[in-house]
């Protein structure tokens, strides 16, 4: 793991243990304490700060965001990335009928419509994700280019949805001829698939998401369920 990341990590635990409660030593102290450099002191405190989990404040440096106390934290190589950094290219947009399997994803009829999405998600003009998603064209009548080459979730928000969660599954791969032509690297190189359905308040499916990453990390800090623990053990599993 590199120094920065190790930074990170280490100030999360202390958030969450209670030892920083408000300002963070400052960068040269940071750096003197973690004997590293005051580069990956910066990287790190970036990092913490698109994450949500500090604050920081002009000429005063960074202080502890409460808000997030208590609750469960995710971040990726993608979400720890400031907005302005990430862009998006369209590769492909077209509607078809539903298969079989999506009029039941989307509980829709077979006359009705699917938005079929390709695009890249790049940071800082690299290409780090293939996306493809499906979305059904009674809850997205409209759909572009402009759409979507910004953030989709921002789009659901824009028209009045409330998106609730996501269920999310990870499965190693290797990249297609086609894929890793995108990405510029080499066929067959490891990659992680991650597939992802979204939910609205109302329950409803609004998208279901198939995205290649070739550089991908997730970190998670999560409430223990103990309830799981004793299903399983009851259980055997």
């Amino acid at each position: 793991m590199k120094k920065n990341d190790e930074l990170t990590q280490d100030l999360i635990s202390k958030i969450r243990q209670g030892i920083i409660t408000d300002k963070l030593l400052s960068e040269r102290e940071l750096s003197e304490k973690y004997k590293i450099s005051r580069f990956s002191v910066r990287k790190s405190l970036a990092k913490l700060e698109a994450i949500g989990v500090v604050k920081s404040k002009a000429g005063s440096g960074y202080f502890v965001n409460t808000s997030i106390i208590g609750s469960s934290l995710i971040y990726n190589s993608i979400t720890e990335n400031k907005f302005f950094d990430i862009s998006y290219k369209k590769i492909k947009l077209n509607k078809t009928l539903p298969t079989p399997h999506e009029m039941q994803v989307f509980s829709i009829n077979d006359n009705e419509y699917i938005w079929n999405i390709k695009r890249l998600r790049l940071i800082n003009d690299k290409v780090i994700q293939i996306e493809t998603m499906k979305l059904p064209t009674n809850m997205f009548p409209k759909m572009d280019e402009k759409i979507i080459e910004n953030s989709f979730q921002k789009h659901v928000i824009s028209l009045g949805l409330n998106i609730d969660s996501y269920l999310t599954t990870y499965r190693a791969i290797n990249l297609s001829k086609e894929d890793s032509e995108l990405f510029g690297c080499k066929r067959s190189s490891a990659a992680m698939n991650i597939t992802n359905r979204g939910f609205l308040d109302s329950g409803e499916v609004f998208v279901v998401s198939d995205i290649i990453d070739i550089d991908y990390q997730c970190t998670y800090h999560t409430q223990f369920n103990s309830e799981s623990l004793k299903y399983r053990d009851k259980n055997g599993r």
